[in-house]
């Protein structure tokens, strides 16, 4: 997932992000996008109350909105590729768009919880960093069509209704790798002028590595997360890095002006 994207920031992030159409039943629960209802409480995954009905046309729109887009997929072909009627998908979800956030709004809620714990456990701040990146690894394991559809929200135009919670949502998980970088440079590990530079490289290494893994179908399996932190750290903490990064005079060749 990424840690960020060009469309987050601070938008939506005082608490009062659009209020969604609260006909969405038994998946979709509008207070869990509002932080003073539910600030770091967890989140059921996807389906964990839904009806077998429900969890099977949120797996079709997820594959299908990755495969085609939102825009482009419409509510006929979605019912008809899971066996249901169209009251059926209306009663669960309220219309399309409250479908598409039922997919974005539950899983990326979790996923903030996630990050959440792991900042707020006591101990080594590189070991929290890492894992916050395998979280980020996790949530494309657990479903890489869902995980494909929000990197089409996050990366892709605009989807009616949901831009002002994409943005939420990746300001929120830039916020959270910012404050996991602040903690290596509590400890001394990270140097305080650099700290805006590391975030950048995380927030590169989890892009690439998922949307490798997402559409190239690269391997992202347990344990990657912590060897790109310590990679990472060897340029960004070492005095090598930094004669790398500051570009130390060379010595003219031999026989040069």
């Amino acid at each position: 997932m990424p840690a960020g994207s060009p469309r987050s920031g601070t938008a939506g992030l005082d608490g009062s992000p659009e209020r969604p159409d609260t006909t969405y039943r038994s998946v979709y629960d509008p207070k869990r996008l509002d932080p003073s209802v539910n600030p770091n409480g967890p989140t059921p995954p996807i389906g964990e109350s839904a009806s077998d009905a429900a969890r099977e046309i949120l797996r079709v729109a997820a594959r299908l909105f990755a495969a085609r887009g939102y825009d482009a997929t419409s509510v006929r072909e979605i019912v008809e590729a899971a066996g249901v009627t169209k009251p059926t998908l209306y009663y669960h979800f309220g219309n399309k768009e409250g479908l598409a956030q039922a997919l974005l709004t539950v899983p990326m809620r979790r996923l903030i919880d996630e990050q959440r714990a792991i900042l707020d456990r006591p101990g080594d701040p590189v070991s929290r960093l890492a894992d916050q990146i395998e979280s980020h690894f996790a949530f494309c394991r657990e479903e890489p069509d869902r995980a494909r559809f929000v990197y089409g929200l996050f990366f892709g135009p605009n989807a009616p209704g949901l831009s002002s919670e994409v943005a939420l949502y990746g300001g929120r998980l830039a916020e959270l790798l910012t404050e996991a970088i602040q903690g290596l440079v509590r400890a001394g590990i990270v140097p305080a002028e650099r700290a805006g530079r590391c975030v950048a490289a995380v927030q590169g290494l989890i892009t690439f590595y998922t949307t490798d893994y997402l559409y190239q179908g690269a391997n992202l399996g347990p344990g990657l997360g912590r060897r790109l932190v310590e990679d990472l750290l060897l340029g960004f903490a070492s005095p090598r890095g930094a004669e790398r990064e500051t570009g130390p005079e060379r010595e003219a060749p031999p026989g040069a002006s």
